[in-house]
């Protein structure tokens, strides 16, 4: 499945058979927290000219693409105002959804917030995080609990190196918390597995999206990280350059904007297969189909 076209397929397929196979569950004991401002909606300002896109008005974002983006946040808004509502214990695939897009949510108002603020350095590095929720929502999806288990399993990575710290520091009393925490968490990781830090591109491979992770290795290498690249290609040179240069930051601006878009709708529309919210699937999908529609235009797109 290397398109978002193919991935609603698969959710929507699955959704109808879950659907007409069982009822769902009201057998839950926790409950997601809630973020206070849920029902603020944040739109996306169309940018001008003067908005640092002299000479580029070719790769404005388009009347098309900025309805789409903000169709792409009242639904995933929506979602997350039913999604607080469930309750359920945090080893369930279906709570890790709910967590997960939480935390997709987030990166999505906050990248809209930024990128409306012409803070486009700060909305790269959230949207690389959005991009990583995503992969996590789609990859929990599909490998179910043992998805729950690779989380854990990373969880441990990340204490064994706070213990090595703390140990290099000399901070005993750290180090005994940092070990009993690492021990808990132990016992609840099927034996025979080790603790091991998350692998992006296989679990990209697994939840049936391939271009998340292209995403995710352009955003690490080109803006996102610090990186020798990411800080050059900010270097004033010649006028020539100059002029290139602002050329391909507007259009990096424009890709980026519908970069997010593409995630936050990826996570969506996997995560109303998560929580059986049909409305919201046929919605998704067919936001989804008006995307794939929309990226034909795209440069560096040949057209079929």
């Amino acid at each position: 499945m290397n398109s978002f076209r193919d991935q609603a397929f698969f959710v929507a397929l699955w959704l109808r058979v879950k659907l007409c196979s069982r009822e769902l569950s009201n057998l839950f004991h926790t409950k997601p927290q809630s973020h206070k401002d849920v029902d603020v909606l944040i739109t996306i300002v169309s940018p001008k000219p003067d908005d640092g896109y002299t000479n580029c008005m070719d790769v404005l974002p388009t009347a098309d693409e900025l309805v789409l983006y903000d169709q792409v946040s009242a639904l995933a808004a929506e979602l997350w105002a039913e999604s607080r509502e469930i309750e359920g214990l945090n080893t369930d695939p279906k709570m890790f959804s709910i967590m997960l897009f939480s935390r997709l949510w987030s990166n999505h108002r906050g990248f809209t917030v930024l990128w409306n603020n012409k803070l486009y350095l700060e909305a790269d590095i959230v949207l690389r995080s959005g991009v990583e929720t995503a992969i996590c929502i789609a990859a929990n999806f599909k490998l179910r609990n043992a998805f729950v288990t690779l989380m854990k399993q990373d969880a441990a990575f990340t204490i064994l190196g706070q213990i090595k710290i703390h140990r290099d520091n000399g901070e005993t009393e750290l180090v005994r918390d940092a070990e009993e925490a690492l021990r808990s968490l132990q016992a609840r990781i099927p034996t025979g597995l080790k603790a091991a830090k998350l692998d992006w591109k296989w679990l990209a491979a697994e939840g049936g999206s391939p271009q998340l992770y292209d995403y995710h290795r352009h955003l690490s290498g080109v803006s996102s990280h610090v990186t020798g690249f990411s800080i050059l290609r900010n270097i004033s040179g010649s006028d020539d350059i100059e002029i290139t240069r602002n050329e391909i930051n507007a259009l990096t601006r424009k890709m980026h904007l519908m970069m997010m878009a593409g995630a936050t709708l990826q996570g969506s529309l996997i995560h109303s297969g998560m929580i059986a919210n049909a409305v919201a699937a046929e919605l998704a999908f067919d936001l989804t189909n008006q995307l794939a529609e929309i990226s034909m235009y795209w440069p560096g797109v040949e057209s079929e």
